[in-house]
């Protein structure tokens, strides 16, 4: 399996449940804007199989009429409480041990740059990512593969060094519709489920990626 990964010079990878234990700020943040309209409050389990999915789409299904006061309430809720996200264990060292390996890093995730950029400096991440692909960057979202083409051009990194870190099924699709290896965190929020996707490895840690990729 390690063979798959010899090559890797870039790695883009997805920011919820791969870098941060982001649980409560997505948790929270859906309990808040659903509870502010007086909408019945979804439950966590139901919350937990639409991350990665676009909020608009997510929001659609709730209430099509509120969609766009359910998605500022969101936003706004979070911009507030970015301390509801936190970096996994060991995500600072595994970053910097894969830094000084040569390794160039991008982030891409489907959520907003209201955000995004935030939640990785809070985190003390920012310093290792020169570009980041947030929800306005690309004009689809993941699955598509048009986020990860664009974070390899503003890295100006070649696609045959390319591999995608990602939690969900949409990263692993991302990567494949790319033609790029993938491997999934299968300690994020669908866990093990993940598998199903294929991916081409996993890792139960983020600490395990550096041996995974000889680094």
């Amino acid at each position: 399996m390690a063979t798959r990964f010899t090559g890797t010079r870039t790695i883009l990878f997805d920011i919820d449940g791969t870098l941060l234990d982001t649980t409560e700020f997505i948790f929270q943040a859906y309990e808040h804007a659903t509870a502010a309209l007086g909408l019945t409050v979804p439950t966590r389990d139901w919350i937990r199989h639409q991350v990665g999915r676009k909020l608009e789409d997510v929001y659609q299904e709730i209430d099509a009429s509120r969609e766009a006061d359910l998605i500022e309430l969101h936003r706004s809720f979070q911009e507030t409480h970015l301390e509801l996200s936190s970096p996994f264990e060991g995500t600072v060292a595994t970053l910097t041990k894969l830094r000084r390996a040569g390794m160039q890093m991008a982030v891409v995730t489907s959520r907003s740059n209201r955000t995004s950029v935030k939640t990785l400096e809070v985190a003390g991440l920012v310093r290792f990512f020169p570009v980041v692909i947030s929800a306005e960057d690309a004009p689809l979202l993941k699955p598509d593969a048009a986020p990860l083409r664009v974070a390899l051009e503003r890295l100006a990194q070649p696609k045959d060094t390319a591999i995608m870190v990602g939690d969900a099924v949409h990263d692993v699709h991302a990567a494949q519709a790319f033609g790029i290896p993938v491997v999934a965190a299968t300690y994020g929020f669908p866990g093990g489920s993940v598998l199903a996707a294929r991916p081409d490895a996993f890792i139960t840690d983020i600490r395990d990626l550096p041996s995974l990729l000889e680094v």
